[in-house]
């Protein structure tokens, strides 16, 4: 934000504002907080929403007696994958903002080199979190905001290059991927074995829109009870499968599937023929009456053709093999809670 570009400087400034900071000009300002600060000039300036408190810091060696320190605070409320069209901003956006000290004497070509090495780092790090795009539930490459500064000493041996063949850009690598991380769960608490309800929400699936799918197909019968009684019953089950790691392991198969096929990486099938659901496609059959029938036994596959047939509530809105993992997901839970409450009546 402040002195952006090659430059020489004496001070690095990652200052917090406000979530609802509005400022016309953020240079002036940025250059106003630095002389308050009474930080050592020039000064380069990043700015960030995010609580710098649970700032990340990681600290390698590259070489005998050198080392590299990385800074990173990290938001997601505005993650992006690189190239959608963004219809619309998050007014509190967050930003990955990452700081990178190098004690060693880096070439111009070199510093601009190790962005890039560190940009790729830092997209490997959100890969590795499965963090989502807030605009299209895609893997996210970044926020709307992101920024890097990589400084130098200037001082001891030349260093011409940062990329991923050298040992300067692999331990840079690792140290931007581990900061990011961290930084990433303390601000974010975006734990890499979150529950399958998160990692669902995460692509647009909620819990409420899966209770929803299944009472839009509930046949009642009065002695299954109240209402409330239902829904209780169809929580519980809810809850059971979604906690459960072989459902988890299914539906994220049929998460990664969906995507692969959206990106044309099953092999002997275009982007655009899966787009198309093809009659000749049946492992997202199987892998939704694998599902029902794991959850269920016989009677969730049965249910689940129930399901597959009408594509309930948000069933519709999915591609060829999430609308059949959910919809096995569903069955299979929908058909427990069948069991249960009729089996207090005997049946």
């Amino acid at each position: 934000m402040l002195n952006g570009g090659l430059c020489f400087a004496r001070s690095i400034l990652n200052h917090q504002v406000s979530k609802d900071f509005n400022n016309p000009n953020p240079k002036k300002y940025l250059k106003n907080v630095a002389v308050r600060l009474g930080l050592p000039q020039p000064v380069v300036g990043l700015m960030t929403a995010v609580d710098v408190s649970k700032v990340s810091i990681k600290t390698e060696s590259y070489r005998e007696g050198k080392f590299v320190s990385v800074f990173v605070t990290a938001g997601l409320s505005n993650s992006v994958t690189v190239g959608e069209n963004l219809n619309t901003l998050n007014s509190k956006a967050g930003t990955i903002n990452l700081i990178v000290l190098v004690d060693g004497n880096l070439t111009d070509a070199c510093l601009v080199e190790a962005v890039k090495t560190v940009t790729e780092a830092k997209t490997l790090a959100l890969k590795k979190l499965d963090v989502r795009s807030s605009f299209s539930r895609r893997v996210a490459t970044g926020t709307t905001t992101d920024a890097v500064a990589v400084a130098c000493t200037g001082e001891g041996e030349t260093i011409e290059y940062a990329g991923a063949a050298t040992e300067f850009g692999r331990v840079l690598g690792l140290s931007v991927v581990e900061a990011v991380r961290e930084a990433t769960v303390k601000t974010e608490n975006l734990v890499s074995d979150r529950s399958l309800a998160k990692r669902l929400e995460e692509i647009g699936i909620t819990v409420n829109s899966l209770i929803e799918a299944i009472m839009e197909l509930l046949v009642y019968h009065p002695d299954m009870g109240s209402k409330k009684e239902v829904l209780d019953v169809l929580g519980e089950e809810l809850n059971k499968a979604l906690n459960d790691v072989n459902v988890a392991s299914l539906v994220l198969a049929g998460v990664r599937l969906e995507e692969d096929g959206e990106n044309g990486l099953i092999p002997k099938m275009s982007s655009e023929t899966f787009k198309t659901d093809p009659v000749f496609l049946l492992a997202d059959e199987i892998l939704g009456m694998s599902t029902a029938n794991y959850i269920a036994g016989a009677k969730g596959i049965f249910e689940f053709a129930r399901f597959d047939r009408v594509k309930p509530g948000i069933i519709k809105r999915l591609g060829p093999f999430l609308d059949d993992v959910i919809g096995g997901l569903i069955a299979g839970v929908s058909s427990n809670m069948y069991s249960r409450l009729l089996a207090k009546k005997g049946f």
